[in-house]
């Protein structure tokens, strides 16, 4: 009798096995399967990834930052705000905390001047109350002004669409929260576009949205273009820049900052000699003192990264190599000595900007060219030890040289081959800096390394069309392209002084 039972039990234990096993391996499996997913709008976020380094935004643009309002904007959204380089960052079904999720990728990293922000909907639409939505938002903008404290904001009101009526007090909510906000700080500003879509009883007008109820038509997006814009362009006039540290004080007592959180603040005044050839010099521009790179960099420095003073000496000359600025050929480091001679006698930190290579990598014509990878490095470590030894205490940033069309034929000879010599220079960079990393710890960084990417994609915009003994030919960026190259080497020289 307790035979028959053990044995009924084991039977039962047996089937229960054979029942339970297979919808615990399925259950394991799905478990598995969720953990290898990929995080929400991953696939998107990868691609923007990807288009920055084959296209990288310039920094100080006007970042388009939140959900599908942007998203499906595309591909006029860039033409529709064009005079204020907008970059496309917005992603499907993106709450707040997406956002905040991946700025570090897709946002912070490019520094722009300006963010127009639209999100919150799909927050309230996925049950959040509008204080949390705001609270939300303010830990976007503490991580945006952390990294950027110059930044705008510019808050556009959530809409009343009419696939969601139901969350329209909500809606409402909170954009008076946010109103309300702007209302305390510099450096946010809220854009109301819920009169262009409403109807007169304050729904939204369906005509003005696609067949989802949601997402506005060409219509409606043409009636947002003119307010929006219209925002932008009242503060390029205004041009009230406030310090930084006026900013953070507003923006603790507004509940953006910790009253704990310290603040960097940056240097008071850089003076700056830019080393290089004639696209430093900024050959081929109708007035190279107003429109060559270095006036735009420093520009830039005052503007976007708030530093009270910037004073340069342009020593850019047309044509010359790393040979012609070695100290020994006595041809362009005596008036490079004389520039950083008369910038010891002032306040402020020393800077170094150095890009050369282009014409080192010819494969004739230029002195020294062509320039093997290894005697370019011995010859800006030769430069550079130079002027840190007469210089102590200054800081060299040596950035990459930009591309220029395997056509380039004028009196030098360049082609693809120099062209390909070109990037080997990139590593030899890369290593020397690494070098003085022991020897001279922070005073060498590298500096721009996407003006090589953005040319070779933008060449037919922003470079002057030349022509040479193999036809068209680009080498030299026009005044577009000056601006440009000039952003890209004030973001590196900030970077490099300020961190």
């Amino acid at each position: 009798m307790i035979s028959f039972f053990k044995m009924k039990k084991r039977a039962s234990v047996e089937v229960t096995i054979r029942f339970i096993l297979p919808i615990l391996l399925i259950w394991i499996a799905a478990e598995t399967r969720l953990l290898a997913q990929e995080p929400r709008f991953e696939s998107e976020i990868k691609a923007y990834e990807a288009k920055a380094v084959d296209d990288p935004p310039v920094p100080g643009s006007t970042f388009f930052v939140g959900s599908s309002t942007w998203r499906l904007w595309r591909p006029t959204l860039e033409e529709d705000f064009n005079q204020f380089s907008p970059v496309n960052r917005g992603f499907g079904g993106a709450t707040i905390p997406d956002v905040v999720r991946v700025m570090d990728r897709i946002i912070l990293p490019y520094r722009p001047a300006r963010v127009v922000f639209s999100c919150g909907g799909n927050d309230l639409a996925n049950g959040d109350e509008p204080e949390t939505v705001v609270k939300n938002f303010k830990t976007f903008l503490a991580r945006l002004w952390q990294a950027n404290p110059l930044a705008e904001v510019y808050f556009v009101s959530n809409r009343h669409s009419p696939a969601r009526q139901k969350f329209r007090k909500q809606g409402d909510r909170f954009n008076q929260e946010i109103k309300k906000l702007a209302g305390k700080l510099d450096g946010l500003y809220y854009i109301d576009v819920v009169p262009l879509t409403d109807d007169q009883d304050g729904k939204g007008r369906s005509e003005l949205f696609l067949a989802d109820g949601l997402h506005l038509n060409r219509e409606g997006q043409q009636l947002w273009i003119p307010v929006i814009s219209a925002a932008l362009e009242e503060r390029d006039r205004s041009q009230m820049k406030q310090t930084v540290a006026d900013l953070y004080r507003k923006r603790v007592s507004a509940g953006i900052f910790p009253k704990s959180d310290t603040v960097k603040y940056p240097q008071q005044k850089l003076n700056i000699v830019f080393i290089g050839n004639s696209i430093t010099a900024g050959a081929g521009l109708k007035d190279r003192q107003t429109e060559a790179p270095p006036v735009l960099a420093t520009a830039y420095l005052k503007q976007q990264a708030g530093i009270n003073e910037v004073v340069f000496s342009n020593q850019g000359v047309g044509g010359f190599t790393t040979v012609d600025f070695l100290p020994a050929t006595n041809k362009a480091f005596g008036k490079v000595a004389q520039a950083a001679e008369t910038f010891r006698k002032e306040t402020g930190q020393l800077v170094f900007s150095i890009i050369l290579g282009t014409n080192d990598s010819a494969m004739q014509g230029p002195n020294g060219a062509p320039v093997s990878p290894e005697s370019y490095r011995a010859n800006l470590k030769t430069i550079a030890d130079t002027l840190l030894k007469a210089n102590p205490g200054c800081k060299l940033v040596i950035h990459r040289p930009i591309w220029y069309s395997p056509t380039t034929y004028n009196r030098s000879k360049y082609l693809q081959e120099g062209l390909d010599r070109l990037q080997t220079y990139f590593p030899e960079i890369d290593a020397l800096i690494a070098s003085y990393g022991a020897t001279h710890p922070g005073q060498v960084k590298l500096g721009d390394t996407q003006g090589f990417n953005y040319f070779k994609t933008h060449y037919l915009t922003d470079f002057q069309h030349e022509n040479g003994q193999q036809g068209t030919f680009f080498l030299h960026p026009n005044e577009k392209g000056a601006a440009t190259l000039g952003l890209f080497w004030g973001e590196a020289i900030r970077k490099a002084v300020l961190k």
